[in-house]
């Protein structure tokens, strides 16, 4: 197998983290959106977006991050992404959508105006984001009172959905100073310790360094 990534990309994290949690063989190629590669002839055959991340399972390719949850799950099931019961698919599911429609638009208004410097003038707009952002992660605390995961007591498919959006957000928001954005509530362990010792459980799943961004590989090793 092969899968093509962006660095940092969460959605290419995700696929990533379940490919090393299931322990399966993966060549991980990363490709530069800044260079073009995800605009070749030869990538679009493979997406036609020109997103990440794409699977390459012998003669199958799979996009959307997703679909490629779904499909090494049905492939290769002995550690599972979606539970064991219906039971439990039904509430994986439920989390990881809940998750997907509704939190992607809340991250690109905070990230979106600081990345191009369209912050002044809209920071009433960004502060609701950002109240939105807080009421979703106050749910996601809550699951965690219940359990060492966002879906019970193994990792699964929303754990990986979610887990790289909390690492990036932290990483963005939490070196992010500007006195009219009420980021206050980070670092994340201030007001989120659930949250923050969930992440470091999934931080100790085997195989999480070998995916960890590298260029948040490089920056590190430069301080």
């Amino acid at each position: 197998m092969e899968c093509f990534f962006i660095s940092g990309s969460p959605f290419a994290w995700r696929a990533m983290l379940a490919l090393k949690y299931k322990g399966l063989d993966c060549k991980m190629t990363e490709i530069h959106g800044s260079k073009g590669d995800n605009k070749t002839p030869e990538y679009l055959a493979m997406n036609p977006h020109g997103k990440v991340p794409v699977l390459k399972d012998g003669e199958i390719t799979i996009y959307e991050s997703l679909a490629i949850l779904a499909y090494l799950d049905r492939k290769y099931p002995d550690v599972p992404l979606f539970g064991l019961t219906p039971e439990e698919a039904a509430l994986i599911w439920q989390r990881t959508m809940e998750f997907e429609t509704i939190m992607p638009a809340i991250i690109l208004g905070m990230v979106r105006p600081i990345f191009t410097g369209a912050v002044d003038g809209n920071e009433a707009t960004i502060n609701e984001r950002i109240t939105e952002f807080r009421q979703e992660f106050d749910r996601y605390e809550a699951w965690l009172e219940r359990s060492d995961f966002l879906a019970g007591d193994s990792l699964s498919a929303v754990d990986f959905t979610l887990y790289p959006v909390a690492a990036i957000s932290s990483r963005v928001f939490g070196s992010y100073s500007n006195d009219k954005l009420n980021f206050d509530f980070f670092p994340l362990a201030d007001s989120y310790p659930r949250i923050t010792a969930w992440m470091a459980r999934v931080e100790e799943m085997p195989g999480f360094d070998a995916v960890y961004p590298p260029h948040w590989k490089i920056q590190k090793a430069a301080e």
